[in-house]
């Protein structure tokens, strides 16, 4: 519409042009000649979308309006002053619309650019929950479906090559995708420590969504929709992070009543006593509790020797320990490990823990038999 109001402008003055005085023959003839000579040109480039060189040629044409009148008082320069005016009128619409379009052209590239962003935040950021996250956990996911909500309705035509990329991306992540959600649940269901498993059930609900985002981008990848309604039967199966921790709780309970002793290698009251005061010593004051117990979980001891030499250089035995805390309660430790060095030709009777105790498990002390 624009345009064709312009063509009609122009062709209304260019009536006014014809309408001229054609037998002109005062001082300033050559001049109005050269004006009307020079705005059809003017009006022919407007026309076609302008060009660079419009602003020069309008600040002639008023050169020579202004030349008109030095060399002819007389002479009527109203038609000459109104072109020029809808000159201005023209070059300023060009440029308008010039200004609009790189706008626009910005924009574009602007939202491809935090397009791309937002595709890299959701699907390159880790949705692993440790319990230490667990105070802000729920702001960080609803951040997370934030981004979502922002990348939705961009335009994300400039970012194609994120798109493939990330596409890439949760493919392989969806190979897996099955077991690493029924693992996630299993975990809530069996873990028995109220804040590992509120972790993992945060971290389920982080992969809910991670995969509701992969489903809205990529609406034609089915497994990422099949990831997604798992994650939310899964989620919706547990209940609440409440329901979690009850569930944590009754879970606590029962491996409590269930936890034995496991079954003696060999027994050897000497070697027994040994790992009993090598915990007390090394990590009496780690568990908070006094070892009163100990079961070998290795026939015998298992010789080291030097690499090159094949020297003697000491031996290795475990055990696991069961320990009193200050509260009257029983423990039973993971696989403990001790060493002895070999020195002047026999085992010192001094040991140590290569390795650490990796944590304990409460036990009824009525089952510690």
């Amino acid at each position: 519409m624009k345009r064709i109001t312009l063509l009609f402008i122009f062709f209304h003055f260019s009536v006014l042009l014809m309408a001229q005085d054609q037998d002109y023959n005062g001082p300033a003839k050559i001049t109005v000649k050269a004006f009307w000579d020079a705005a059809a040109k003017l009006e022919k480039s407007i026309a076609n979308g302008g060009s660079s060189l419009d602003a020069d040629n309008l600040s002639n044409l008023k050169r020579k309006i202004a030349d008109i009148k030095q060399k002819d008082v007389a002479y009527n320069t109203a038609s000459m002053e109104d072109r020029v005016k809808s000159f201005e009128d023209g070059i300023a619409a060009i440029r308008q619309k010039g200004a609009t379009a790189a706008k626009a052209g910005y924009d574009s590239r602007a939202a491809g650019r935090r397009a791309g962003n937002l595709l890299t935040e959701l699907f390159e950021t880790s949705i692993q929950v440790s319990t230490f996250e667990l105070p802000t956990i729920k702001e960080r996911i609803e951040a997370y479906k934030q981004k979502l909500v922002e990348l939705l309705p961009l335009d994300k035509s400039g970012c194609k090559a994120d798109l493939e990329k990330q596409l890439k991306n949760n493919r392989n992540s969806c190979k897996h995708a099955e077991k690493d959600l029924t693992e996630l649940d299993n975990r809530c269901r069996t873990g028995g420590n109220a804040e590992y498993c509120l972790a993992q059930y945060y971290e389920l609900l982080f992969n809910q969504a991670h995969w509701d985002a992969a489903q809205k981008i990529y609406p034609d990848e089915a497994d990422f929709k099949k990831a997604y309604q798992l994650s939310t039967e899964l989620i919706n199966r547990l209940g609440t992070a409440d329901d979690v921790k009850h569930l944590a709780a009754k879970t606590k309970e029962q491996k409590i009543k269930d936890t034995r002793l496991p079954a003696a290698a060999v027994k050897d009251a000497a070697t027994e006593k040994i790992f009993v005061d090598a915990f007390n010593k090394y990590h009496g004051e780690e568990f908070k509790g006094t070892a009163f117990r100990a079961v070998l979980t290795s026939e015998d001891w298992s010789i080291e020797r030097h690499e090159i030499t094949g020297i003697v250089t000491g031996r290795m035995r475990r055990a696991v320990i069961v320990y009193k805390d200050k509260e009257g309660k029983c423990f039973l430790t993971a696989n403990f490990f001790l060493r002895q060095e070999y020195v002047g030709g026999s085992f010192q009777s001094a040991v140590k823990s290569p390795y650490p105790v990796m944590g304990s498990q409460q036990i009824l002390c009525e089952n510690v038999k």
